[in-house]
Order: structure tokens, then sequence, then C-alpha cells
């Protein structure tokens, strides 16, 4: 179980990470270098103003848990919608975000029953404070969230020594990237379970504990 998140530092999916975005989750937002960052879903209503949880209604949007500072104890739902160019990812077990398009991964299985697998992204080692943790998240073409029969996520240290950790039946996959890792690559997978086509959207993210 995570602790209470404070800040996020989203990096960017590429072989070289060329700046850390800096999300607060205080609903500042702000960059290192002025690269886009990702967008925190916010509790638009002022008598529930307290943020609880998120998680991805549809590709575009987040359905986001609120409640009131004075009397907590009942959340109320609301959903809060992605910019153009974004997609949401489940990045915890209770939190999403709207992540350019361009700053994660993105691919599809083109009609075709097979595991398929996103590019290989280094894994950089975290801050003392922080956790590195990772999410992907399927949908179909209409952009709402479907379950595959396998979410995967491969890891290689480049010495053809490949293992890969699985999560069945679901639309999600949210971990923690354990520290004897570090030195691997990862590679976001699904395996469909069916022709039908399917899109996916996965991430990382420096998690202040």
């Amino acid at each position: 179980m995570f602790a209470q998140l404070y800040i996020i530092y989203i990096f960017f999916l590429v072989s070289a990470v060329v700046g850390i975005p800096v999300v607060n989750l205080q609903d500042q937002i702000f960059s290192i270098d002025g690269s886009a960052v990702p967008t925190r879903p916010k509790c638009t209503d002022p008598n529930n103003a307290k943020y609880k949880s998120s998680t991805c209604a549809t590709r575009k949007s987040v359905r986001v848990s609120c409640e009131s500072f004075s009397q907590p104890g009942t959340p109320v739902d609301t959903n809060f919608s992605c910019g153009d160019g974004d997609s949401c990812v489940n990045i915890t077990p209770n939190d999403a975000f709207c992540v350019d398009d361009s700053s994660a991964q993105v691919w599809d299985n083109k009609n075709e029953n097979e595991v398929v697998c996103s590019a290989p992204v280094s894994l950089v080692p975290p801050h003392v404070s922080f956790q590195l943790v990772a999410g992907i998240t399927t949908y179909s073409t209409t952009g709402d969230p479907i379950r595959v029969a396998e979410l995967q996520a491969k890891y290689d240290d480049n010495n053809s020594n490949i293992y890969t950790d699985y999560k069945y039946q679901e639309n999600n996959y949210t971990f923690p990237i354990k520290q004897e890792d570090f030195s691997k690559k990862l590679s976001f997978c699904f395996y469909p379970g069916s022709n039908e086509e399917v899109q996916a959207v996965g991430s990382l993210a420096y998690v202040l504990m």
C-alpha cells in the first residue's frame, strides 16, 4: 500500500530522460525544464474539495472521488476531462493522471491475438525519498476501458535474462519497481485474448512516500 501521495515526478518514456517534470499534488503544476507535464485530476466542487482517489473512466476522462474537508466520510464522484493529446493512465491503485501521449508509451495489437509490447524503457533509480512506480491501462477503440487476458511487465537485463510479472483479466496494472530491477529495461505488454483491437497506454512515475 502506498503512503499518501504529495509529489509525483513523471518522466518521459524514452531511452534517455531529457527532463523531469514535477507535479505538485496540491494542484500546482510546474516543470523543471518547461516540458509538458501530466495533469492531476482536480476536485472541482468547492463543497467537496478534498481529493481521495481517482481512476480512469475512459481514455479521455478520470473519475475523481472527493469529499468535504469539514464533513469527511461521504465521498462524491465527479468526472475530470483530459486535454487534447492526453490519455488517462492508472499510475497507482488509487491514482490516475492525464498524460501527454508523447510522454507515454502508446501502442495497440493491430487486431492480432498475440502478446504485444511497448518499446523498452530504462529504469532510472529514484532519490532515496521516492518510489518508482509504473502503470498500464488498456482501452477499446471507443476509448472505454477494456479487460484483456493478460497485462505484463517484462524486464530485460540486456543479457537475455528476461522475466515477466503478470496480471490477469483486468484493464489496468499498477506496480512498484523493485530495487533489483533498476539496472534492467522494462516493456509494458498485454495479451488481448481475442482479435478485437486494443489500445494501451503506459507510464512511469517517481512517488514521494
